[in-house]
């Protein structure tokens, strides 16, 4: 199967209706085109922010309650969490959070123009631990180009992981490109807190719970 046809055969799955995409805060993605900034945001806003893999949106409607001024675009494939997030985010009377239902391993850059968000999290992404099964790692030896593509300015790029391996891994993808980004970290690259005003995730309370511990990194965009 040719990489176009695989793609078609993909966004038919992606595209498919389901009773959610009826909410205002839903994203359809009808048409296999990059998204406008309209059928994003729906309007102007001060930063644009994108979540990979938001989970039960805790991280992501909390961003959203603390950032009004902000839009906030968290993808989540599964359905349940979608419906999750939306109850929350309705709790609150958020109209700067939307979601779209789409799986950004499958698509990422064919989603978005480039230059469109100011702000990624990539929070606690599978880290896939079998080296057999690390081809499907969302952080693969290119995504620190994907990412720089996709963002603007000076943005900032956060991950967090509770894997030691996966986080030596990224830091060694991201060192591979001192040209794209800094990172906003002391030695090693990583910090055992939180930083300050990142949301706590359910994932993170979990594994912290089990005596895991989270190790959060920030790169900053090299923009001249």
């Amino acid at each position: 199967m040719s990489t176009a046809t695989l793609q078609k055969k993909l966004f038919r799955i992606a595209s498919r209706p389901r009773k959610y995409f009826e909410h205002p805060a839903v994203i359809h993605w009808k048409e296999f085109r990059a998204l406008s900034d309209d059928e994003l945001f729906g309007g102007t806003c001060e930063k644009r922010v994108l979540e990979l893999g938001s989970g039960w949106g805790e991280f992501a409607v909390e961003w959203a309650r603390s950032h009004r001024d902000q839009q906030i675009v968290a993808m989540e494939i599964k359905p349940e969490r979608v419906v999750s997030t939306l109850k929350k985010a309705d709790k609150l009377g958020l109209d700067n959070l939307r979601i779209l239902p789409v799986n950004f391993s499958w698509f990422l850059t064919e989603l978005f123009h480039p230059n469109t968000f100011d702000i990624m999290f990539v929070n606690f992404p599978d880290p896939w631990p079998k080296k057999r099964h690390w081809k499907h790692r969302l952080i693969q030896a290119d995504f620190p180009q994907k990412a720089y593509q996709l963002m603007r300015g000076n943005g900032l790029l956060h991950i967090a992981t509770d894997h030691g391996p996966y986080s030596r891994r990224i830091l060694q993808r991201f060192r591979q490109y001192p040209d794209l980004w800094k990172s906003r970290m002391a030695e090693p690259g990583y910090s055992l807190v939180r930083p300050e005003g990142i949301p706590e995730t359910r994932f993170e309370r979990i594994q912290s719970g089990m005596g895991f511990q989270p190790r959060f990194m920030q790169w900053e965009r090299i923009h001249e």
